[in-house]
């Protein structure tokens, strides 16, 4: 509306939540990291799950010159095996949530700083960085890889508007053979990201309604059980449209989201669409899409349109739609009605199994981008073996056997809030969480990580878990091929984990007495567990620690030993960055033959397995997971107690939303549960089979329950934090905090936290311990006004 000032709502909401976010971590590192640190670090580790960078590392540097003027700084680095990428990361962060501009001085500094220290480190100026620094070790490796570096990328990071372009064509004087690539990621780019990253409501599009126009399409012939398919040429102008309105929300499903127009494909796409429209048909690869529904009509003519589509994604080809967008917007002599786009949209008819074919449509349709491995392998027979296996094994508190856990294996990214989701009531949803707690979640990075450490390979591991993973997959298909994992296996990759865990925690953490610099924890961790199990010949009694969930204390105390030891030989090298070190398969070798060690053998062997253990263990393959699976849906039935199975029957005389048959499995269920009589296998089968089928209808679970006259009794509810946080509802959180802020109970970072948390809550996300112990000692400040928690 003219004359109305442009807000934009969901950017300003953005730049509260990173506020919190930033603040909220800051407050809850007890190393004292400052605020532009935790910033870096943060919007580094979202580039890297973007598949922007690899490995990265946070390492801040400052040098003033005689005039305490800055001369150099960054923030950041990574380096790619291979020595043929360097990113270098330098941040501008402001303590505020409001956006703000960039000015052109402090962004040329910006770009003086960081090229200033790349200046130095390839032209082996050394002197002028501090030895002590880690910046140090950095510059002297660039130096010594100088020839290596085919491609540096400098990563301009604000949590404002970086209006400005960066230098095009840059070199440093007297080095030619080195590309130079400025990458600006400002609040309004990261926010484009973050909108594509979090689920949000299916994008429905009513072509005729909407936009007064149908889409030409041709339907694939013959019936498929699987899928549909259809071939369209769409308007450029209708996918412009799209953008504007939905933006990156369409691009969900893309592995990469359209961010900016800069790489060399976005800008042959505008120089088409400016020049030459009518030649985008055919030099254009088209779309690739997806939806859940979609409505057609026949013509008059004869001809097949497409009306309508729901939860409508690109899954490859979002530069194209973008840039016809972002082209007509800054080109006036761009004219999208000459522009002609082909699209296969694709309808996958079950549900279940979007997720697991989207990554392969995005795959062989994707010709200009690199595509995550880690996320493609997710359907991997060994994996789904894997799953099964975690879904299955149950690991009893050896302090409280009545308790029962299981580890929790994320096959696919985001696999277990999208199961904890699916849980019909609230009751139910902190039942799963304390089956499935969040601290049992194994990622596949981190069972790459643990077998490898395992297999005495520390040089992959310190590779990066993409690397990592790739290595580990590969040598585990081969396996597979032979034989199945059996139940065992997963035993041994929690062990392993569990050993990981506590023996990461004995390092220490910074500013709280750790053997050493914490720069190189992983590092020290992931050796000194290899040699322990090189020492031992992999002899280490998995299934001990398996039983236990722990690691006996008289371990850890020579663990700690190994730590320190494994730390000094780390140091004594002669190498510029321990990190890089780490890589090479020479640093492991040497090592090994490191024959004085202060780990005392007698205490260690112990621990080791017997040949009769071994025998019980690992030569008794039983395959019981039929029998747990059918543990699982007997869960199901009983978690949802007898006062729903009772007002389950008075819901379906007055709904009829059971068969008949259902109807006689739901009332044998009500009775046996009644009096606590044995369901047969039968009964447990379709009993779970009607709880799926009624979550799949939407019905509300709580409704049926509340039919019943009957007593239930509650599942017992150990107060976990998570779950009490949960349960507040937007106006608990606003008077927490407002009460809070009014009274001044709570201080400036407890509000952070607080506003952090509750985001996260929304979202699903995982959620450290720290903050939530600290939302949880702030909410119990405010009980003296009646806040009940």
């Amino acid at each position: 509306m003219k004359g109305t000032k442009h807000v934009d709502f969901e950017l300003d909401q953005y730049l509260k939540e990173l506020y919190h976010e930033v603040n909220s971590l800051a407050f809850a590192d007890e190393d004292g990291a400052s605020k532009e640190d935790k910033f870096t670090e943060y919007i580094m580790e979202v580039l890297t799950e973007a598949g922007e960078t690899e490995g990265v590392r946070l390492c801040r540097y400052e040098k003033e010159n005689r005039w305490e003027n800055i001369q150099f700084k960054i923030n950041g680095y990574a380096i790619e095996e291979g020595y043929e990428t360097l990113d270098i990361f330098i941040s501008s962060f402001r303590d505020t949530n409001q956006l703000y501009r960039l000015g052109k001085p402090e962004f040329d500094k910006l770009i003086k700083w960081s090229t200033g220290f790349l200046n130095a480190a390839l032209k082996g100026y050394l002197a002028d960085i501090e030895p002590s620094s880690e910046a140090y070790g950095l510059a002297k490796l660039i130096l010594e890889k100088r020839n290596d570096f085919i491609r540096v990328n400098l990563f301009i990071l604000s949590n404002g508007v970086v209006p400005h372009e960066a230098p095009k064509k840059f070199k440093l004087k007297s080095i030619e053979d080195i590309t130079f690539n400025f990458h600006i990621w400002d609040a309004e780019r990261l926010h484009r990201l973050s909108q594509s990253k979090y689920n949000r409501e299916p994008i429905e599009i009513d072509f005729k309604e909407t936009l007064g126009e149908v889409i030409p399409c041709l339907e694939m012939p013959g019936e498929n059980e699987f899928y549909e398919c259809f071939l369209a040429i769409v308007p450029g102008n209708i996918l412009a449209v799209l953008y504007q309105n939905y933006g990156t929300r369409l691009l969900e499903s893309n592995v990469r989201a359209f961010l900016q127009q800069t790489g060399k494909v976005n800008r042959g796409i505008r120089d088409t669409i400016r020049h030459e429209p009518h030649m985008f048909l055919p030099y254009n690869n088209g779309l690739a899409t997806t939806a859940q529904e979609v409505k057609t009509e026949k013509l008059d003519n004869g001809r097949l349109v497409i009306t309508s589509v729901r939860d409508f994604q690109i899954v490859n080809g979002g530069q194209t739609t973008a840039s016809l967008f972002h082209t007509a917007k800054k080109y006036k002599d761009a004219d999208l009605s000459r522009v002609f786009v082909q699209m296969k949209l694709t309808v996958i008819k079950d549900e279940d199994k979007k997720n697991d074919t989207v990554p392969y449509i995005s795959r062989y349709a994707n010709s200009q981008n690199k595509v995550s491995e880690l996320d493609l392998t997710s359907n991997n027979p060994f994996l789904q073996r894997l799953e099964e296996l975690s879904r299955t094994t149950f690991a009893i508190d050896p302090e409280d056997s009545n308790k029962q856990t299981i580890w929790f294996f994320e096959r696919v990214k985001g696999q277990y809030r999208e199961a904890l989701n699916k849980e019909p009531t609230k009751t139910l949803k902190a039942a799963f969480k304390l089956k499935y707690p969040r601290s049992q979640m194994i990622i596949k990075s981190g069972i790459a990580k643990y077998l490898n450490i395992w297999n005495q390979l520390p040089h992959h591991v310190s590779k990066g878990g993409q690397k990592n993973y790739n290595y580990f997959l590969k040598e585990a298909e081969k396996e597979f091929k032979k034989k199945k994992p059996s139940r065992i296996y997963w035993e041994d990759i929690v062990a392993n984990a569990i050993l990981f865990i506590s023996t990461d925690k004995l390092f220490g953490r910074k500013n709280q007495n750790p053997i050493g610099d914490t720069n190189i924890k992983s590092y020290t961790v992931t050796y000194t567990l290899s040699y322990l199990h090189y020492l031992t010949n992999n002899r280490i009694n998995l299934g001990r620690i398996w039983e236990k969930q722990a690691v006996d204390e008289a371990l850890q105390i020579e663990l700690k030993k190994g730590l320190k030891f494994v730390y000094e030989f780390l140091n004594t090298l002669d190498a510029a960055l321990i990190s890089e070190a780490a890589k090479a398969e020479k640093t492991w070798e040497k090592l090994k033959e490191q024959t004085r060690h202060p780990m005392d053998m007698e205490v260690i062997n112990r621990y080791l397995i017997s040949d009769r253990e071994y025998k019980l263990r690992y030569e008794t393959d039983e395959n019981d997971t039929e029998e747990i699976n059918k543990y699982n849906d007997l869960h199901k039935i009983t978690n949802l107690g007898v006062k729903f199975w009772d007002g389950l029957q008075r819901y379906n005389i007055n709904t009829g939303i059971l068969t008949t048959y259902q109807d006689n499995i739901a009332s044998t269920i009500r009775q046996k549960l009644k009096r606590s009589g044995n369901l047969t296998d039968r009964e447990i089968s379709k009993g779970a089979e009607i709880v799926d089928y009624l979550i799949q209808e939407g019905v509300d679970f709580d409704k049926i329950s509340a039919l019943s006259k009957l007593e239930d009794k509650e599942l017992i509810d150990p107060s976990a934090i998570y779950n009490r946080l949960s349960r507040l509802s937007d106006d608990d959180w606003k008077r927490i905090l407002d009460l809070g802020s009014q009274t001044r109970t709570l201080n400036f970072n407890e509000i952070s936290v607080i506003n952090s948390v509750v985001q996260k809550l929304k979202r699903k996300e995982n959620l450290d311990l720290k903050r939530l112990k600290i939302t949880e000692n702030a909410i119990g400040k405010l009980k003296k006004f009646g806040v009940k928690f």
